[in-house]
């Protein structure tokens, strides 16, 4: 069952395929959420055995002049679009006593890229929701598993909502959003990984008998894992501008 905002549109772009049913449903329209959830269930036949959170983009732009509008429908998607969906579908999985929800989430989570900080902060939060989950489902016989990709060659950069001054090149921030993408860029190049991977990571863990509830997925992922847990917060800040090749230099704070 794939969820889709534009039934039409997804068929075109998919073709026919008999195994793949499309239902309208858009994170963010609870009545949607409602009837895609139960017409998931309808063909299905009952319980659905695993759910997928995987809805989300990204604003870029810097936390000083960011538009919060933007940012609060971007959580709207990211964070409460996947908690309106598990409401929905959780119920008949508890009482079914099994099943598995999938939290795609990303290493952004605890990798503070600049000018994408309310991005990664809706993915940090949606890791933490997942977790909670998982010690909330425990007596239920619900799995609950956490996807966390490094950089992905996909489409997604073409769904990043730029706002404030430095998209535009302007303001203090400006040339900071040249280097981010270069960074970026050199990650997907120099550790790729596709989204045939993340989907054998979601299928694994929707079906294997073992599976850990968090995964860590490509190099520059577990790179940055590894630097994360050494050494100091300020440590590591450095180290990822190194990583991303920034010319972001510290500068000595007045008291």
């Amino acid at each position: 069952m794939a969820g889709v905002r534009d039934v039409e549109a997804a068929r075109a772009a998919l073709g026919k395929r008999e195994r793949l049913h499309l239902v309208r449903l858009d994170v963010t329209d609870p009545d949607q959420v409602e009837r895609g959830v139960r017409e998931a269930e309808r063909i299905a036949g009952g319980a659905l055995a695993c759910v997928v959170n995987n809805a989300g983009y990204a604003v870029l732009g810097a936390q000083e002049d960011a538009d919060l509008e933007e940012v609060r429908a971007m959580f709207e998607t990211n964070l409460l679009g996947a908690a309106r969906v598990t409401q929905a579908a959780l119920p008949a999985m508890r009482e079914r006593r099994c099943g598995t929800v999938v939290y795609v989430s990303s290493i952004g989570a605890r990798m503070p890229i600049p000018l994408l900080g309310f991005y990664q902060a809706s993915k940090a939060a949606m890791s933490m929701l997942a977790e909670a989950l998982a010690v909330e489902c425990r007596p239920f016989g619900v799995r609950v598993a956490l996807i966390e990709p490094g950089v992905v060659r996909s489409d997604f950069p073409l769904s990043v909502r730029p706002t404030g001054a430095a998209p535009g090149g302007r303001g203090p921030y400006r040339d900071l959003l040249p280097a981010v993408r270069a960074g970026i860029r050199r990650l997907r190049e120099d550790f790729p990984t596709e989204p045939t991977d993340v989907a054998a990571a979601v299928v694994a863990a929707a079906t294997a008998e073992e599976w850990p509830f968090r995964t860590i997925l490509g190099g520059d992922a577990e790179l940055i894992e590894r630097q994360r847990s050494r050494g100091s917060d300020e440590g590591f800040q450095d180290a990822l501008v190194r990583l991303l090749g920034l010319d972001w230099p510290r500068s000595g704070a007045r008291r």
